[in-house]
């Protein structure tokens, strides 16, 4: 089962690198904001409660970010991530992450364009539409009138 979010990106961060404790290679990660709040699709109205959610990429997938910029409106495919450690105090302590895998703009949206000037579709003028010819004395023709 995928894990997917829509909604529009509100800040992206810059890469932050994390020592490892052993020395070794550092990780790195880089954090975004998105607000997927949900809208009713007929009123345009957003609900009351917002939904605004912090992601993040780690490793090579950071520059993941680089091609997008604040408003935005993205698909994010991602996965759950928990770890544990004990803290300075003996404390058993938890997190979860939010990492992205994945990083695409909606279909059917630009990048950068906010919705209220999205392209609509215009239909044309010639679909529908009668021709602008006058009645003439015939095509007031009876069904008495005609020679069969």
């Amino acid at each position: 089962m995928v894990n997917q979010i829509t909604g529009r990106i509100i800040e992206i961060y810059q890469a932050v690198q994390i020592p490892s404790k052993a020395g070794g290679n550092p990780f790195t990660k880089r954090e975004f904001l998105l607000d997927a709040t949900t809208y009713d699709p007929y009123t345009g109205e957003r609900n009351e409660y917002e939904n605004i959610i912090p992601l993040e990429f780690s490793g090579d997938k950071c520059s993941e970010l680089d091609r997008f910029t604040n408003g935005d409106i993205v698909t994010v495919s991602f996965v759950l991530q928990g770890r544990s450690w004990t803290n300075s105090d003996g404390v058993l302590k938890r997190i979860v992450s939010i990492r992205c895998y994945k990083i695409d703009v909606r279909e059917g949206h630009t990048q950068s364009l906010p919705a209220s000037q999205e392209q609509q579709p215009q239909q044309s003028d010639t679909q529908y539409r009668k021709p602008d010819v006058p009645p003439t004395p015939d095509s007031n023709l009876s069904f008495s009138d005609l020679p069969f």
